[in-house]
């Protein structure tokens, strides 16, 4: 039904190999994926489970399925998604310094702020291609199809918070024309702005998000017929994007 996207937290595929792949993996009956991409062409992109198969990537504390509506046990990612693991150390913590170039992000919830470790150039190249095979094996998930496992898990989860959605997805489809609905809001500032473009009173746009930011999500949610939880998803995102091009 759609395509999950994570994040490692390690340095090289090496050791996501050890945690999930291979006959024996470290975390076996616990944690799998159908792939694991690299950050460069020399490490590559591992296979875990095949395309038919199912591999348990999600499901502990998702609250969401791949459409943004509520999960129950029989629609948890791990059942209905395919799950690709990205070589990325995540975001910057104890330990983890953050690199000049890394990106910010906010939490679904607005309330917390991560600096995130960007992708590579030749793992981008290389997750495109995973995407071309997924799309020809599967041929009803499209763009809206993808998501990452912070919008399945919000707050409990945060990867893949920054993830250059449209550049991977473009390139999946052959489609330049495909909207960037994720970038502009990844921070609290842009999604206060657009919620005011769209008349939904955020309050000052100053990057604190409050009740007044929180309501006015809230208020969005509703009239887009989507859940109304306070979480910005890449449902949201669409849904902004949606009302825009509507011209509400």
């Amino acid at each position: 039904m759609g395509v999950t996207w994570h994040w490692t937290a390690t340095y090289d595929l090496a050791a996501c190999d050890r945690l999930l792949g291979g006959a024996e993996p470290e975390r076996k009956g616990q944690a799998s994926a159908h792939y694991a991409v690299g950050r460069s062409f020399a490490e590559g992109v591992s296979r875990y489970v095949s395309l038919s198969d199912r591999s348990w990537h999600a499901g502990v504390e998702q609250k969401l399925r791949w459409d943004g509506r509520p999960s129950t046990v029989r629609t948890k990612g791990a059942r209905a998604c395919i799950g690709i693991e990205t070589v990325n150390i995540g975001y910057a913590r104890d330990g983890v310094p953050a690199g000049p170039d890394w990106i910010g992000a906010a939490t679904p919830d607005g309330r917390r702020i991560f600096r995130v470790e960007p992708w590579a150039e030749e793992q981008i190249a290389m997750m495109a291609a995973v995407g071309r095979e997924i799309a020809a094996r599967w041929p009803g998930i499209g763009p809206r199809d993808h998501h990452g496992h912070h919008d399945l898990c919000p707050t409990w989860k945060q990867d893949v918070l920054g993830f250059p959605f449209a550049r991977v997805l473009r390139a999946i489809y052959d489609d330049p024309e495909i909207p960037d609905v994720w970038s502009d809001v990844w921070m609290p500032e842009g999604r206060q702005r657009a919620l005011a473009r769209l008349g939904f009173a955020p309050g000052p746009v100053d990057g604190v998000w409050g009740p007044r930011s929180d309501a006015a999500l809230r208020a969005l949610q509703a009239a887009a017929g989507l859940e109304v939880n306070g979480w910005w998803t890449t449902w949201v995102c669409w849904a902004v994007h949606d009302m825009e091009a509507g011209g509400r």
